[in-house]
């Protein structure tokens, strides 16, 4: 009988506490007019940079709420809006003589809770440099 009740408040609490545990908010969940904040991951995809575009690639809002600029440094994310942020990332990248009419295009992709420390991002593809020669015999 006991083994009865627990078995079945095990059934009857899994989802519930799985899906907290899990629960990740949809992209089409986040107005892609909301502020952004710390532990917020995007999708980064920038054009016009010399003849090409970059790959596009993963950033996360760090824990002092900035994302990393290729070629450039940081800039704050957090408390922009995606659409902001992409205009004043295209504006530096002009102002910084790279590219004169880049476009940026972000995506919000889920949110990390804590956010990540920059020192801790380790990022497997950068878009800035070709992939490492794999060390000679």
């Amino acid at each position: 009988m006991n083994r009865m009740i627990i078995r079945l408040l095990f059934l009857l609490l899994l989802p519930a506490v799985g899906g907290a545990l899990c629960a990740q908010p949809d992209p089409q969940e986040v107005p892609s007019n909301a502020p952004l904040r710390k532990g917020d991951a995007l999708l980064v995809h920038i054009e016009g940079i010399g003849n090409n575009s970059l790959p596009a690639y993963r950033e996360v809002v760090d824990s002092a709420g900035h994302i990393e600029l290729p070629f450039l440094s940081q800039i704050v994310a957090e408390n922009k809006t995606p659409t902001a942020l992409a205009d004043e990332m295209a504006a530096a990248y002009a102002h910084a003589g790279i590219a004169e009419q880049a476009r940026v295009t972000i995506t919000y992709i889920t949110h990390f809770d804590p956010a990540p420390n920059r020192s801790n991002l380790v990022r497997l593809q950068d878009p800035r440099r070709p992939a490492p020669l794999p060390p000679a015999p």
